[in-house]
């Protein structure tokens, strides 16, 4: 009966300790989680529908906290967990949503699907 009373003791000091180790773990790879902010050239958004689509690509975005995109100045400015992003990754969603990101060209196919309105390369 001793032994199996030790046995039990054993197994709850034991998984205590793992679990305690477990959980600093965790915080310390939260700890070293660092917040970075971008600025990404969006030089082919046109209009408020564009803003939208641009701003709902950049929030899919694993890791990304907060994204801002700026009309005027085609810009679109991106806080993002630098353990998840990347500005490649950003960058990438952007032009999967059909608008050109620095020196990333667009979709060519999610730029077709876009609003009329949106498509810088329409004659007028």
């Amino acid at each position: 009966m001793k032994r199996i009373f030790l046995m039990f003791v054993a197994a709850i000091l034991t998984v205590g300790v793992v679990t305690a180790q477990l959980k600093q773990s965790a915080e310390a790879a939260k700890a070293d989680t660092k917040v970075l902010k971008t600025t990404i050239k969006v030089p082919t958004i046109v209009c408020g529908s564009c803003v939208t689509t641009v701003t709902n690509a950049l929030k899919k975005v694993d890791g990304v906290k907060t994204a801002k995109v700026d009309l005027k100045k085609k810009t679109a400015t991106v806080t993002y967990a630098s353990t998840k992003a990347t500005v490649d990754k950003l960058e990438k969603a952007i032009a999967d949503a059909g608008y050109d990101a620095n020196d990333v060209k667009r979709n060519p196919e999610a730029y077709e699907k876009l609003d009329a309105c949106c498509k810088t390369d329409e004659k007028k």
